[in-house]
């Protein structure tokens, strides 16, 4: 109780992403790891950890691998146009109190990984980095981590976040409960949301946990 944790695995057997999704962590191949956070701290200074922990391991990445991988809004890193990070945040909250009381932050890494099933097997890529890179990742990755604070996201984050984000201006397809649409995605706002137009020319902020996203 009151500290930071951290925990790697070589396989995972049931890794999960958002919406419930797999992602597949075969043995040997890539990076899988998660760090239990303490926070206590309000619900909305919570919101903004997904959109600065993919800065900061996309950051961890490139200083380690000299590789630059790009940020798929909300929460996913491509290379190559593939995807090779997946980040999930889950927090503990105590509602009574209004406060978040940690934040497990999941980190899945493909670093050489081949042979993905056939249902991303289109969509899904590797660094393509030797396995003796883990160790220095992964220490890499938890500093980086680590350093971040619950808070608003400041106006250099949100910038940072915007130059490695992949997205924008280019066309887009999103769900909402299991419709397909299709806008232009614009700009990331203030509180990490993503700031579309639709083919009227109407704005409207799309946000994390209710749709699902792919480039066209």
């Amino acid at each position: 109780q009151g500290k930071n944790a951290v925990v790697t695995a070589e396989l995972q057997t049931a890794g999960r992403g958002r919406s419930g999704k797999s992602f597949y962590s075969p043995r040997g191949s890539g990076l899988y790891m998660s760090l239990l956070m303490q926070t206590d701290c309000p619900f909305a200074d919570a919101v903004s950890l997904t959109t600065r922990a993919c800065v900061a391991v996309s950051k961890a990445i490139e200083k380690v691998t000299g590789k630059s991988t790009g940020i798929k809004w909300v929460n996913d890193l491509y290379f190559d146009s593939k995807k090779v990070c997946g980040i999930l945040c889950e927090a503990v909250n105590d509602y009574a109190l209004g406060l978040t009381k940690c934040v497990i932050i999941g980190v899945g890494v493909n670093l050489n990984t081949r042979d993905f099933p056939q249902e991303i097997n289109g969509s899904a890529g590797a660094l393509e980095v030797e396995n003796d890179c883990r160790e220095r990742l992964a220490a890499e990755i938890t500093d980086a981590l680590l350093e971040l604070r619950p808070a608003r996201l400041s106006s250099d984050e949100l910038e940072e976040y915007r130059k490695r984000c992949i997205v924008l201006g280019k066309r887009i397809d999103y769900y909402i409960n299991g419709q397909k649409n299709t806008a232009l995605a614009v700009d990331i706002d203030d509180s990490g949301g993503l700031v579309a137009e639709n083919d009227f020319g109407e704005s409207f902020v799309l946000n994390s946990g209710e749709i699902s996203i792919r480039l066209c």
